[in-house]
């Protein structure tokens, strides 16, 4: 509320949704028809012009080439996990490359004009090429056409997805917590390493030559993608370079080992496999881009409701986390979200992708975050010695999600279609090993499961659990929260995949219903914090005990540098006490915080003297404090100067984009 005011904002408290942890399915029935995608409407309507108008920045421009690459070669590489998947009986890829790339640029297109939150990105996810792979087996199984039952299933599914939103059952995200959403995160980071090491292994079938040289594209392509993505922790170049290698960093090493190949006559001669993508711009398979809906039985046209309710447990808890993830409150957006309407847009678009036969998208994780962040200006600001990150303002609109919709759409021309199929797959599988290792930072889970092999002296985290809980209590947390993870990881590989959304959806419910009973209220707020504006009554109150209590030290702060003057002034400043002007001149306040890229500090000043502080690696903003140094040239008592205990503190600052 604070920041809102302090930076002029003019919305109320009722712009934005207020979800309650606590909400029950009767609260919800009581909310009225529609009343949650009208409400939406009301709130993102007025801002709709602003949202095409307020584009002319270059960190708008910035945004769309960088959601492009990042939407276009996650694409690329799922595509590859469905043609492989997909296979018909004479070995042709029923979705393939194109499907997924037009399903992508269909999506963006039409969620940037009609969704409520123009933010979230939308494409094809890792999880809807695993329950696509699924359908395929159980179609084949039971000897049914594919396409018109997977058409079947997206229709069903969009029909479920429009009446989750006329019933604002939205709402029930507030369900979603930490421990769902990071077993998840885990559960799709091992899907990922998996597929990129069986992509390796199936690369030495083909003899020594090819095995080997797949082998170096695809390590190759998983460890300059490491390296560069950390960039932002380099000490060469300037903070502006690091910040754009660590962003381009997994394009660059797929741009740059896809081709290596093409190097040299030698390596043009070995046979490795690429992209199996059509010259032009038609379906994997040469059908018609329509699909015959008739060409199955009525019966299998119905039974496909089964994986459709699948399909939308799986919709409704991947795309609201996404779009949790690119508007949550310390983001500070200002024109409201729209969860019911977005919803409505998603049923909608799977409805046009089921029609066509292509994969259906949802809101993307991490690209959607990404996204606002890529939007973001910030500043940094000390409290009690801690650098803290503060968002000024975020360019909220429309058109860099457009355009990068756009610009992929692009790419089904007939050249980039020919740019595409001399891929090598094996570059593909290194980004697979990449985005499964990038996944686990920055999941309290996976460190947690670190935690259980590391030696109990060398312990440590940066979050409370590891301090409040107990440890036995705690390791008996995360190795249940393993094994969970670990049964669903196992689904995944049976002919029961289809049913893993449900599983990850009673992940949510077992939280609600059943760790309240084993852990304590503050215990769960140290372990499984939730998301967004959905929070306990519990973790609200942690976070106002925390904000009264820094405010409380910046009082006792205060109080001791007036005390500090006060005394200064008795012993005289620049008089007798330092002898000819040797007392200490007074230290200027710094501003509370420093807006981006600038650079800030504090001289330490003893007598007549200026000495400037060497700054240290300024990715890394701290605070140094320094004693005040003997000079030889003051004339005073240099004994009665060390026993006052003087010093100098020294702040450097300087603001790193995320």
């Amino acid at each position: 509320r604070e920041e809102k005011e302090s930076l002029g904002s003019s919305a109320s408290e009722d712009d934005d949704e207020n979800f309650s942890f606590d909400v029950t399915l009767g609260d919800i029935c009581r909310r009225g028809f529609g009343s949650g995608m009208w409400h939406d409407l009301l709130r993102r309507a007025p801002h709709y012009y602003d949202d095409w108008t307020d584009i002319f920045h270059a960190k708008v421009l910035a945004s769309i080439f960088y959601m492009f690459f990042t939407s276009l070669a996650p694409a690329i590489t799922f595509s590859v996990l469905l043609e492989a998947g997909t296979e018909d009986d004479d070995g042709t890829p029923l979705i393939g490359t194109v499907e997924v790339i037009l399903s992508t640029a269909i999506a963006g297109g039409i969620f940037s004009i009609f969704g409520g939150q123009p933010l979230c990105i939308l494409g094809v996810t890792g999880p809807v090429s695993i329950f696509t792979v699924a359908v395929f087996t159980i179609s084949k199984s039971l000897n049914i056409n594919f396409i018109p039952f997977y058409a079947w299933t997206q229709i069903w599914s969009a029909m479920m997805h429009i009446l989750l939103a006329v019933f604002n059952m939205c709402e029930l995200i507030s369900w979603v917590t930490r421990y769902s959403c990071e077993t998840f995160g885990v559960l799709i980071a091992l899907i990922y390493l998996y597929t990129g090491l069986n992509g390796v292994q199936k690369q030495f079938n083909k003899g020594l030559d090819v095995a080997l040289l797949s082998l170096w594209l695809s390590l190759g392509t998983f460890f300059v993608a490491t390296k560069f993505s950390a960039a932002r922790n380099w000490v060469v170049f300037t903070p502006e370079v690091r910040e754009l290698i660590a962003d381009y960093g997994a394009t660059i090493s797929i741009v740059f080992f896809s081709c290596v190949p093409y190097m040299s006559a030698e390596a043009r001669n070995t046979d490795i496999e690429t992209l199996d993508v059509p010259d032009t711009f038609q379906t994997t398979s040469g059908r018609g881009w329509l699909v015959d809906l008739s060409d199955i039985s009525p019966g299998a046209a119905i039974g496909a409701v089964v994986p459709g309710f699948f399909l939308t447990v799986l919709f409704f808890f991947d795309h609201n986390v996404s779009s949790l993830l690119c508007q949550s409150a310390d983001m500070g957006l200002k024109k409201g979200s729209a969860y019911h309407w977005d919803f409505f847009v998603v049923g909608v678009i799977v409805l046009i992708t089921g029609l066509l036969g292509i994969p259906p998208t949802n809101g993307l994780i991490p690209q959607a975050p990404l996204h606002t962040k890529s939007l973001t200006q910030t500043a940094k600001y000390c409290v009690n010695g801690n650098w803290r990150e503060r968002v000024l303002h975020v360019h909220e609109q429309r058109a860099s999600n457009f355009f990068q919709a756009l610009i992929i759409g692009i790419m089904l021309s007939a050249p980039f279609l020919i740019v595409l199929g001399l891929i090598p797959r094996s570059t593909l599988d290194g980004l697979f090993l990449y985005m499964g290792v990038a996944s686990f930072p920055g999941n309290q889970f996976a460190e947690r499961l670190a935690l259980l092999v590391t030696e109990p002296n060398l312990r440590k985290s940066e979050h409370s659990f590891l301090g409040k809980i107990p440890w036995p209590r705690l390791r008996s947390f995360t190795l249940f929260q393993a094994l969970c993870c670990g049964i669903i990881y196992a689904v995944t590989f049976t002919q029961a995949a289809m049913i893993f959304p449900l599983l990850i959806a009673s992940l949510v419910v077992l939280r609600k219903t059943v760790f309240p009973r084993f852990l304590s209220d503050e215990e769960l707020s140290c372990v499984d914090t939730s998301l967004h504006q959905c929070v306990p009554q519990m973790e609200k109150n942690a976070h106002e005990e925390e904000e009264e209590e820094e405010d409380g030290d910046e009082e006792e702060e205060e109080k001791g540098r007036d005390h500090k003057k006060e005394e200064r002034h008795d012993k005289g400043e620049g008089g007798k006490g330092g002898g000819g002007g040797g007392g200490r001149a007074p230290i200027n306040t710094p501003p509370s915080f420093y807006s981006s890229n600038t650079i800030v500090a504090r001289h330490a000043t003893v007598g007549k003297k200026s000495k400037d502080v060497e700054m240290k690696s300024l990715d890394t903003p701290k605070e140094y404090q320094g004693n005040a140094t003997r000079d030889s040239s003051i004339g005073g008592n240099l004994s009665s100067l060390t026993k006052t205990h003087a010093s100098t503190e020294v702040e450097a600052v300087q603001t790193q984009k995320k």
